[in-house]
């Protein structure tokens, strides 16, 4: 999962003062905020920093070049000590390009996530998608998760954020789970579109749209129709296009579910 969304920092927050309701006697000091970020930029700004000190330590080495005593002589040979031995910045820059951060940020929300459900009980938002959604939509999956072929632009390739699934026009599309309808819209690329807030960091996305029966703002259940399939936006052939969300980054829906193929 790309960068962490800083919107859903009150999810958490809401998740810790429910755990201190439903289990007083827990340590209050617990706190989810505690869990490290992992951002390139930090290492990056704490690696400039330490190469500021070396600078420090390279003047302070001049210096007692030029200004010999006995004092001086021992400076001089103990900061040569810790720039030519003790900082070895090509291995450190080169251990900083080898990280995946997105993999080490996708392991600290699944490791909170599970600790979450080990102190207020609950699923996992994984097996709560696995188990509790159901397809927005019965059809054959025509495009899948990736890259795939501009329908507009022959012969170059766009990013698909979600999966297409194949639908004659007018279709019923279903809410795969219930929500708040977080927007809703039309662009050049998705069509119209439906956006839900199904709880717990979960969003569904619903594109391609010919009719919207919602308004932003309104709770849905769980398959109750929120729309119809068309051909709006930029489908090769009419279908719905679908999406699901995990704290603001896409998923692979073929991940969570099983589609007709």
């Amino acid at each position: 999962m790309g960068s962490y969304n800083s919107q859903y920092e009150s999810y958490y927050s809401k998740m810790n003062n429910k755990r201190r309701v439903n289990n007083p006697s827990s340590s209050s000091s617990f706190n989810v905020n505690i869990i490290p970020t992992f951002n390139k930029h930090f290492i990056i700004r704490r690696i400039t920093v330490d190469l500021v000190g070396v600078l420090v330590l390279i003047i302070m080495v001049i210096f007692c070049k030029l200004i010999v005593t006995p004092q001086t002589t021992a400076v001089y040979n103990y900061s040569k000590v810790l720039v030519t031995e003790n900082y070895n910045y090509k291995m450190v820059l080169a251990e900083v390009k080898n990280i995946n951060f997105q993999t080490e940020q996708e392991q600290a929300i699944n490791w909170i996530e599970t600790m979450r459900t080990k102190i207020i009980g609950g699923k996992t938002w994984e097996n709560k998608i696995k188990e509790d959604f159901i397809l927005p939509i019965e059809g054959k999956l025509i495009n899948g998760y990736g890259e795939k072929d501009d329908p507009v632009a022959k012969g170059k390739k766009i990013m698909n954020y979600g999966v297409d699934i194949n639908a004659k026009i007018g279709t019923n599309v279903v809410a795969s789970y219930g929500g708040l309808i977080k927007d809703i819209g039309e662009t050049k690329q998705l069509g119209k579109y439906v956006l839900i807030d199904n709880g717990s960091g979960i969003e569904t996305k619903y594109g391609y749209l010919s009719v919207v029966n919602v308004k932003k703002g309104d709770n849905v259940k769980k398959a109750q129709v929120i729309g119809k399939s068309g051909s709006t936006g930029i489908p090769a052939v009419p279908s719905l296009h679908y999406e699901i969300l995990y704290m603001g980054e896409n998923l692979n829906p073929a991940e969570y579910t099983s589609f007709k193929k």
